[in-house]
């Protein structure tokens, strides 16, 4: 079986489990109701089922992660920090000048 069938049923029963504890707590069914029972072991079948159809898609569309095309922004424009000696939307700012003036005390 291809996929991930262990990681299926786990997260496939704690699933069911919690929405049968959310249905219980929101007054949708009873405490004595078999489907506090029936919709963790649902949830067994649906994870198994995920896990065997898992990756969603074909794998063959994309390739390895390479960082053609990804241009970097240079030291303080990312996140818009003053930094000595860059240029934030055209305000140069000039070494010993800042936010930061402070921390030179």
């Amino acid at each position: 079986m291809k996929g991930h069938p262990i990681l299926g049923v786990i997260s496939g029963f704690f699933f069911g489990l919690f929405l049968g504890a959310t249905l219980f707590m929101f007054g949708f069914i009873p405490l004595h109701s078999p489907l506090l029972w029936i919709l963790p072991l649902v949830g067994i079948v649906l994870g198994l089922l995920m896990a065997a159809w898992a990756p969603f898609g074909s794998g063959s569309a994309a390739g390895p992660a390479t960082a053609d095309g990804v241009s970097y922004a240079a030291a303080g424009e990312a996140d818009m920090t003053r930094t000595s000696g860059t240029t934030v939307e055209q305000d140069v700012v000039k070494p010993g000048e800042g936010d930061d003036d402070d921390l030179d005390a």
